[in-house]
């Protein structure tokens, strides 16, 4: 099986210092001078910020901080046939935004209105933000909350995913873990890192994988000539988290559907 493309987007400074992980890019985009996407963007000015994402190949792309996970919509449209997401994030990103424009607080409300995305599975959200999905979704959005037992979290994802059948795409907010394996500049959850490495082998193991996303990187200044004592130790752990993801879903990707792990988990919850 063909390995999947690893694209990485220096929308800021975010992802400049983590060498390993540039080296593991098949296509890195600058976005340097580009203006007026973090946070929020006009959706005919995302609509020109597309050119320059037309050099990456699908497969599994860094987007930088989480303010600019509105920027999932190119990747996942980019995948043909229409998949459901599952987003791993301790916030819901379905929230309202301004006719005419998406926010990074928005875009995942915005792709299910759309009909690009058949179901989203939300994973390890604030519990606060339920009330959320209760006004449009038309059961199209299925929660896990991040004080959902990880076992459960793994038996209904399973269930989800039996009626589904797939293929999805998912899209990862390192805001989703604890402060012991990430570091973002928004609050944060409590999932370790090895759950969600866990997760991940799991859907992998059940339908096919056709994108991925990553984001949540700590934010730089852009004007830094060294970085401090802290960005350096931010930075760090990041770019641990980010190869630990990267070589899982490289793995998950390329993997024989064995059902190993799915079989464990199956056979507990019998038991």
């Amino acid at each position: 099986m063909t390995s999947p493309a690893v694209n990485i987007l220096k929308s800021d400074e975010s992802v400049a210092f983590q060498k390993k992980l540039l080296g593991r890019a098949n296509a890195v985009i600058d976005l340097a001078g580009v203006t007026g996407f973090r946070f929020c963007s006009e959706k005919r000015q995302l609509a020109e910020l597309k050119k320059k994402f037309k050099v990456s190949s699908r497969g599994i792309t860094f987007l930088g901080p989480g303010d600019f996970h509105h920027l999932s919509i190119y990747f996942l449209e980019r995948t043909g046939p229409v998949p459901v997401l599952i987003l791993f994030d301790h916030h819901s990103d379905m929230q309202s935004s301004p006719a005419g424009f998406v926010t990074c607080g928005s875009w995942a409300r915005q792709i299910l209105i759309e009909g690009k995305v058949g179901k989203c599975l939300v994973v390890g959200v604030s519990s606060m933000e339920e009330d959320l999905f209760k006004d449009f979704s038309g059961g199209k959005v299925a929660i896990f909350p991040e004080d959902l037992p990880h076992e459960k979290k793994v038996s209904g994802i399973l269930m989800e995913l039996e009626r589904i059948k797939g293929p999805v795409y998912i899209s990862i907010d390192k805001d989703v873990l604890s402060e012991k394996d990430a570091a973002t500049n928004w609050d944060q959850g409590v999932m370790s890192l090895e759950e969600l490495l866990d997760l991940i082998e799991v859907i992998g193991e059940a339908v096919p994988i056709v994108g991925a996303d990553v984001c949540g990187e700590w934010r730089i200044s852009c004007d830094l000539v060294f970085l401090s004592g802290e960005d350096i130790k931010k930075a760090s752990l990041n770019e641990k988290a980010n190869i630990k993801i990267l070589e899982k879903l490289l793995e998950v990707w390329q993997k024989d559907k064995k059902n190993s792990k799915i079989s464990l988990y199956k056979s507990e919850v019998r038991g």
